[in-house]
């Protein structure tokens, strides 16, 4: 996985529930095509990753100068109330601080069906058949050679979200 930070100017486009948290997108005004996605995580206010979130969603409320409740973590608690604020702040312009990822995709064809792997940390073909090996501690696929028809790895890019800033301008 390579990692590499990009700062650009977005403006926030949807804002959705996603499952405890809120899901954010945001078009980019230039230089890139596609959308980028933030998944705000909310409920265990005690949790990294829900503080992390919950600092982006108050940043965010503050590039649209809109009120953030008095005690933050009030958002973390309350998905409907950070949803409510959060679609306040649509069309708002934002700086974004952007960490581009690449991550590895193998697609196997096989005799029952395609199946696709993401997160892939290696691959080996032997005479036994196909050993692949993912991220995230996961156990070690095996396709049988009597059932493999072809394999293709690729690279994908993505963005992850690092920060959001107050864009003046």
């Amino acid at each position: 996985m390579a990692l590499a930070r990009r700062n650009l100017v977005a403006v926030l486009s949807s804002v959705e529930p996603d499952g405890d948290g809120l899901l954010l997108r945001f078009t980019p005004r230039s230089g890139m095509a596609r959308e980028i996605h933030d998944r705000i995580p909310l409920g265990d206010a005690s949790g990294l990753s829900t503080v992390h979130g919950v600092g982006r969603l108050l940043r965010l409320l503050r590039a649209a100068r809109i009120r953030a409740p008095r005690d933050p973590y009030t958002l973390a608690q309350d998905r409907d109330l950070a949803l409510d604020l959060a679609r306040r702040c649509l069309g708002s312009p934002v700086r974004l601080r952007v960490e581009r990822r690449l991550n590895r995709v193998l697609t196997v064809w096989t005799e029952s069906g395609v199946h696709e792997f993401r997160n892939l940390l290696d691959f080996s073909e032997d005479s036994e058949g196909l050993s692949i090996v993912r991220r995230g501690g996961r156990n070690v696929v095996h396709v049988a050679k009597s059932e493999l028809v072809r394999y293709e790895a690729a690279t994908e890019e993505d963005y992850v979200v690092a920060a959001i800033e107050s864009h003046a301008g």
